[in-house]
C-alpha cells in the first residue's frame, strides 16, 4: 500500500488531528502554506511529496498548534487590512471584527485632509497603521504600556514603510500624550473588553497565549471607557472622531459613557456577524 505524503493528504491528516481548533482544516493549511512558501489557495496545485525537512516542519507546526498555540504565533505573523503585520505573544492578534474599526474612522476622515490620529493601546499597530496606509497626508501616533508591544509596532511600521509619519510612545492611557495645536483629528482604540470573571472561559488559544493585559477590561469589561472618553473630549480638535472597539452587548453602555461626558453624533456600528462592535462620536 502506498503512503502518501503530498501537502493536501497531510493536511487533511492534520485536520482531523487538531481535534481542539474550531477552523483546524484552516489552521492546517496556513501552516502548510508556509512550509512550501507558498500561498494557501496554490496548495492542490502542490502534488509532490513532502521533503523530509518539509515533513518534520510540518509536524513541528502540528504539535504547536496541538498545544494550543495560535497559528498567528507559530507563523509570527497575520493578515490585517490586506497587510501583514508580525504578531508576538506580547500583542494582540490582529482579528477580522477590528476591520470594523478601520472602516467607521475612514468614513469620517478624507484622504484630502490632514491631521494626526491617536491609537490607544496601540499593541501591533494595526489599526494605526491600516488608517495610514489609507490616508497619505495624516500623521500617526500609536501609545501602549507595553515595551514588548511597543518593540513590535515599530518594527512593523518599518516593515510597510510608514516611520517618517508613525511615533510610539509607552503610557498608561494618557498620561505621557502630548496634545498636538489644534487637537487630534481623531482617537481610536480596542481597549480590553473582556469581563474579568469571562477570562478563563475563553478559548485556550486566546486565554493562555495572548497578553492578559490586553483582554481583562474589568468586573463588567467597560473600565477602560470612561477613561478613554474623557481623555479623548479633552485632546481632540472640534468635529474630531472618537472611535472604539467594544464586545458583545457592550455598545449601549459604551454609548451611555460617550454621551455622559459630552460627546455628539454617536452611533453604533455592527460587525459583518451583526454584533455592535464599534461606537463613535464626535466633539462638539
Amino acid at each position: 500500500m502506498t503512503v502518501s505524503y503530498t501537502p493536501l493528504a497531510l493536511v487533511k491528516q492534520a485536520a482531523n488531528i487538531l481535534t481542539n481548533s474550531e477552523t483546524a482544516r484552516l489552521d492546517a493549511e496556513y501552516l502548510m502554506a508556509d512550509v512550501l512558501q507558498c500561498k494557501r489557495m496554490e496548495l492542490p496545485l502542490k502534488t509532490g511529496d513532502l521533503t523530509v525537512v518539509e515533513a518534520t516542519k510540518f509536524a513541528g507546526y502540528l504539535e504547536r498548534r496541538k498545544a494550543g498555540e495560535p497559528v498567528a504565533h507559530i507563523l509570527g505573523v497575520q493578515e490585517f487590512w490586506s497587510l501583514e503585520f508580525k504578531v508576538t505573544p506580547a500583542t494582540l492578534i490582529p482579528r477580522p471584527d477590528t476591520e470594523t474599526l478601520v472602516e467607521v474612522t475612514l468614513k469620517h476622515l478624507s484622504a484630502q485632509s490632514k491631521g494626526t490620529i491617536l491609537d490607544m493601546g496601540t499593541g501591533s499597530g494595526c489599526i494605526l497603521l491600516s488608517l495610514l496606509s489609507e490616508l497619505p497626508a495624516y500623521q500617526g501616533i500609536g501609545i501602549d504600556r507595553s515595551p514588548d508591544a511597543l518593540a513590535v509596532a515599530s518594527e512593523n511600521t518599518q516593515n510597510l514603510g510608514f516611520s517618517e509619519r508613525t511615533a510610539f510612545l509607552e503610557s498608561d492611557w494618557f498620561s505621557n500624550v502630548e496634545t498636538p495645536v489644534g487637537g487630534f483629528a481623531a482617537i481610536v482604540s480596542n481597549p480590553p473588553y473582556i469581563p474579568s470573571a469571562d477570562i478563563d472561559g475563553l478559548m485556550q488559544d486566546v486565554r493562555d497565549f495572548e497578553p492578559l493585559s490586553a483582554l481583562d477590561g474589568g468586573e463588567d469589561g467597560l473600565n477602560p471607557y470612561p477613561v478613554i472618553a474623557e481623555g479623548a473630549l479633552e485632546r481632540l480638535r472640534s468635529g474630531g472622531l472618537l472611535a472604539v472597539e467594544l464586545g458583545i452587548h457592550q455598545a449601549e453602555s459604551v454609548a451611555d459613557i460617550f454621551s455622559g461626558v459630552g460627546f455628539a453624533e454617536i452611533e453604533i456600528t455592527n460587525d459583518l456577524a451583526g454584533i455592535g462592535r464599534v461606537v463613535s462620536g464626535k466633539k462638539v
